[in-house]
């Protein structure tokens, strides 16, 4: 572990102070006046979903058509930096997964199913044998294929300026800014980017805090049999922070590398369980006809707009989970990017959207059968718990139907704080990232600005949740900054692609394999090779 030199003159103060009192603005309205915040949260939902909603899902569907360019093309051969990876195949994979999931996925791989088979789409009748064959297809499908080609494709501009075009910046500002000619135009949009990023990421996080702390509160609540008090809540939200601290003071390598590793070693066991302990049969059959209904409706799940019937499905739920996924771009824009050292454009895809959608589909399909059998069988009344506001206390009472409940709640509880701190974690480092003038000689913030970042991270949350404020609402109203991160992103996309034909359009895929041999491997047509890096090295910027 490397601590800055800089001090604290190194430290963005100006964006660092103007976000936490914007943070703090807004977060005194939702505390203050929740009333007039769940109205403002609704008119902003209305706003984007329904009216941007058709653009969003265009959005991210041409994204996973770049996806499946810049794996086939030869650009896919780009190597992130001519070194071996840092990280073993699995690591990588799980600290990404564990990174992108958050233990707000455990809650949505838990209860989505619920909301489909009230709320179906397709005009299909709500609560119809129907409408409970598409319950999990739907869950799939919003935290599958596109979701995590909305976070690979959006992260290669970050890459190929930081390894390609030798930026060796990880804040999004310095690399929008190298990428405007002109410079006025570029001081703007970089401080205002600067800026809207710790807010943007600190409003997401204080809705996965207040999503994951509640189930873990009712877990521990249930295995110890003591009350699920407010006191409770809080103490969860200290080990976490505890937790949280020590991972980020040790680093990525030694503690971020660690913690996603267990996290999914307990994942899995959590799937594996239910899977071997609960309605098996069930489970296997209705994640079958799940993930066929899937495949065979992928392209109109992607597109479809409801524009005869107007019953919004598609813009409540499809376009609100792309824009909550772009919510979260540039934190995994910064991690991705970090932890890709050696992986070529190609494996970056494969890993992030085969790994991710693996996992998810596992995950959601298993639990979401799961727990729509414990419905069905009227072991627990899901549906009405949500509905009456007591979602966490639903998802324990399930996995409490299962033989030997305790040892089931302690893999619950583990695996959900462990996906819980690594997103934190993830997030802790990109923020000091983002406000950290410049990084040490291994690219990594000052530990002491981490520790500031854990402290501000963890402690909002802890004041919504004492307040019991309406945070589902601010799930809603941070949507507004999904439209202005499209853009953003469409622009560095479009630059990058600009960028890569100037310096490999001339070049075949096989030059460009060579180009990128790890030391130790032969390399062909040598004089090819060293022209295309004359090439780039004069168009290499900062």
């Amino acid at each position: 572990m490397m601590i800055s030199t800089q001090g604290k003159s190194n430290f963005d103060r100006f964006t660092i102070a103007t976000s936490l009192i914007i943070v703090s603005a807004i977060s005194l309205f939702f505390l203050i006046e929740p009333d007039k915040a769940i109205t403002f949260a609704g008119d902003i939902f209305t706003l984007i979903a329904y009216n941007f909603g058709t653009p969003i899902l265009w959005f991210a569907f041409g994204l996973l058509i770049l996806a499946v360019f810049f794996t086939f093309s030869k650009y896919g051969n780009i190597r992130m930096g001519n070194e071996k990876p840092e990280f073993s195949t699995f690591s990588y994979i799980a600290m990404m997964a564990m990174a992108g999931f958050g233990s707000g996925t455990i809650y949505w791989a838990f209860l989505e199913w619920s909301y489909y088979i009230k709320t179906p789409p397709f005009a299909i009748e709500s609560g119809s044998v129907t409408a409970a064959e598409w319950a999990v297809t739907y869950s799939l499908h919003h935290w599958g294929v596109i979701g995590w080609t909305i976070y690979c494709v959006t992260a290669i501009p970050v890459m190929y300026s930081f390894y390609i075009r030798k930026n060796r910046s990880l804040k999004i500002s310095d690399v929008v800014i190298s990428m405007i000619t002109n410079k006025t135009t570029a001081r703007v949009v970089g401080r205002v980017i600067d800026i809207a990023y710790p807010i943007t990421l600190t409003f997401g996080l204080i809705i996965v805090l207040s999503l994951g702390v509640p189930i873990v509160s009712a877990a521990v609540s249930l295995l110890l049999g003591i009350e699920n008090s407010l006191f409770m809540k809080v103490l969860m939200l200290g080990v976490v922070a505890a937790i949280l601290i020590t991972s980020s003071f040790f680093g990525i390598e030694k503690g971020m590398q660690r913690i996603s590793n267990y996290g999914t070693y307990f994942v899995i066991a959590l799937i594996v369980y239910i899977l071997l302990f609960g309605p098996t049969q069930f489970i296997i059959e209705n994640t079958s006809s799940s993930i066929a209904i899937w495949a065979q409706n992928f392209v109109m799940m992607s597109l479809y707009t409801d524009a005869i019937n107007q019953a919004k499905f598609p813009q409540s739920w499809t376009a609100y989970f792309w824009a909550y996924w772009m919510i979260f771009i540039p934190l995994m824009c910064v991690f991705v990017t970090k932890v890709s050292k050696g992986r070529t454009i190609r494996e970056v895809v494969a890993c992030m959207i085969g790994g991710g959608t693996v996992g998810v589909t596992s995950l959601f399909s298993i639990v979401g059968s799961f727990m729509m059998k414990t419905e069905l069988d009227e072991k627990v009344n899901i549906s009405k718990m949500v509905a009456d506001g007591q979602a966490s206390e639903a998802i324990v009472q399930a996995l409490n139907t299962l033989p030997l409940p305790s040892i089931m709640l302690v893999v619950f509880i583990t695996s959900t704080f462990l996906l819980l701190v690594t997103t934190l974690d993830g997030s802790v480092f990109t923020v000091a990232c983002n406000t950290q003038n410049k990084l040490d000689e291994n690219n990594n913030p000052s530990t002491l600005l981490k520790m500031f970042w854990c402290l501000v991270i963890v402690a909002l949350p802890t004041i919504f949740i004492i307040v019991d404020a309406p945070v589902q609402s601010m799930q809603s109203a941070i949507l507004v900054f999904a439209l202005p991160i499209m853009v953003l992103t469409s622009f560095m996309l479009y630059k990058t692609i600009v960028y890569m034909r100037e310096e490999y359009a001339h070049l075949t895929s096989a030059e460009i394999q060579t180009m990128y041999k790890l030391q130790g491997e032969p390399a062909t047509n040598q004089k090819k090779v060293d022209n295309a890096t004359l090439v780039k090295d004069e168009n290499t910027v900062g």
